[in-house]
């Protein structure tokens, strides 16, 4: 076990050398946004030299869109290979502490059996976390959606252009600057400043959200946009309505979700309560 352990030791530095010299540069470039940045460097030189990312394309291709959902397209180049690197680097570091816990134990060869596994688990429930992670993001733009609508038919409806309601409802809300929707929308709002057209910002916002209901939202403005007038008062409350349905049904599901969560420190807390209750009645039968 202790020869395994410097085999490891010897074999990341090894690679860590190599990977800074080849990446260093590059790394220091980009801004990583991950966890495991000290790491990279292995991950990186290691995702090359076996050509990791020509041997999977189907779960690159996943993942690629997974991190450009979730983090824009800012990404978009780089996107697949960091989460790549970062579930190498997690895999590593796993089995790294484990093999340290099995020597400090006394060689104990099943703990190390059990970090070979939990290496191999760990990147599975990272890949299933960012699937969690866009999930919530949707979730939280769906919620504020038929809020920022709602404004804009009541702007619009005093007589304000879509343009300048789009603006005003936006810079009438720094607070949200945190909020999913607000920061595409705040990108949409640096397009319309740049006197871009109207319907190129649409389909631009559509395509950062990668969202069904932003998507109707987007088509329904940019359908009704040029008629005006009455109908496009109709329409825009016609759909404003449907996502405040929608927005209902997210609310509904996350509060069965809150609920659920509560049910084990419930039972917890009922058993705690029972052994209290129960245990003098138990010392006074032995005695």
């Amino acid at each position: 076990m202790w020869i395994l352990g410097i085999i490891q030791i010897v074999m990341g530095m090894t690679l860590y050398m190599l990977g800074w010299r080849k990446y260093g540069v590059q790394l220091q470039t980009y801004a990583y946004p991950f966890r495991l940045k000290l790491l990279l460097p292995i991950s990186y030189y290691l995702i090359d030299k076996f050509q990791l990312l020509e041997k999977m394309p189907e779960f690159t291709s996943k993942i690629h869109h997974k991190c450009m959902t979730l983090y824009g397209r800012s990404l978009s180049s780089q996107g697949s290979k960091w989460f790549l690197a970062e579930l190498i680097s997690a895999g590593s570091l796993c089995l790294c502490m484990v093999t340290l816990l099995a020597i400090l134990a006394g060689e104990d060869s099943s703990l190390f059996v059990c970090g070979v596994i939990a290496a191999c688990v760990t990147p599975m429930l990272m890949v299933r976390d960012l699937d969690t992670k866009i999930r919530k993001k949707q979730q939280q733009m769906i919620l504020a959606l038929p809020e920022f609508l709602s404004t804009i038919v009541l702007l619009v409806n005093a007589g304000e252009t879509v343009n300048r309601a789009w603006i005003r409802c936006v810079q009438a809300k720094p607070h949200l600057a945190d909020s999913p929707l607000f920061k595409e929308l705040l990108v949409a709002v640096h397009e319309l400043e740049m006197n871009i057209s109207f319907t190129k910002v649409l389909e631009d916002f559509s395509k950062r959200c990668a969202l069904h209901e932003v998507s109707l939202f987007t088509s329904t403005l940019g359908l009704n946009y040029k008629r005006g007038g009455n109908d496009f008062a109709v329409a825009l409350q016609s759909l404003s309505l449907e996502l405040w349905q929608r927005r209902k049904t997210v609310s509904r599901t996350l509060g069965e979700e809150a609920s659920s969560k509560m049910v084990f420190p419930m039972v917890l807390i009922f058993v705690v309560v029972m052994v209290i209750v129960a245990a003098p009645a138990l010392l006074m039968m032995k005695q």
